[in-house]
């Protein structure tokens, strides 16, 4: 095989690698959101909402439960990495009042995915 048809393959392999771990992370994502829900799913005026912070190298993503009564994070679980082999882990530091849950974040990125799940809900609780 001439050098440039071995990289067309090399090249080929990495991309239909990358599609496959990000379908992955998807399929795993759904599956959080889906557990989040499950979880909740007897309370009244609750409400899942997600966001994510974008960045150069890192993002994060998070889903957050929040109880439209008192406007209290009643569950938060997020996921903060550069790579597909990242994953949804508890963040205890997020419960409590929505409005200070961004200072509460501690990372840039993670709290850019607060602050945007916050405006979804504060959006789905106008249209109610």
């Amino acid at each position: 095989m001439e050098l440039d048809g071995r990289f067309a393959v090399v090249l080929g392999a990495a991309l239909v690698l990358g599609a496959l771990l990000s379908i992955y992370q998807h399929v795993y994502s759904q599956r959080v959101a889906r557990r989040l829900t499950a979880e909740h799913q007897g309370a009244r005026g609750s409400y899942l909402v997600s966001g994510r912070g974008k960045g150069w190298l890192r993002g994060a993503v998070v889903y957050l439960v929040v109880d439209s009564a008192s406007s209290r994070i009643e569950a938060a679980e997020a996921m903060v990495g550069a790579t597909v082999f990242a994953r949804f882990r508890p963040r205890p530091e997020l419960l409590g009042s929505v409005s200070n849950a961004r200072e509460r974040a501690g990372d840039k990125r993670l709290g850019d995915a607060v602050e945007s799940a916050i405006a979804q809900y504060r959006s789905m609780r106008k249209k109610r």
